[in-house]
């Protein structure tokens, strides 16, 4: 597998579970699009591999602290509601 087609999977794996846990339905749109960029990678990836990992990270990064789709609320977010106070909603 290519350096940057996991992270890329990783980040739309977190914000499709994210999603489907705020919302009770699936997003297929998220997962849809998710596959697409990891495709797109995995080319960008054939030019410059720097350039594609640093890319998927910062889609990591944005995937973390933002909510996508439906979701109220962030992964970081829901993450600190849970330690603030030890019981998810």
């Amino acid at each position: 597998m290519a350096a940057s087609t996991g992270i890329i999977l990783s980040g739309t794996a977190i914000s499709a579970a994210n999603d489907w846990y705020q919302t009770k339905e699936f997003p297929w749109g998220i997962a849809v699009a998710g596959s697409l960029l990891t495709m797109f990678m995995f080319g960008v990836e054939k030019l410059s591999e720097p350039l594609a990992v640093g890319l998927s990270s910062i889609f990591l990064i944005t995937v973390i602290v933002t909510p996508i789709g439906k979701a109220k609320e962030s992964p970081i977010g829901e993450l600190a509601a849970l330690v603030k106070t030890g019981k998810l909603k």
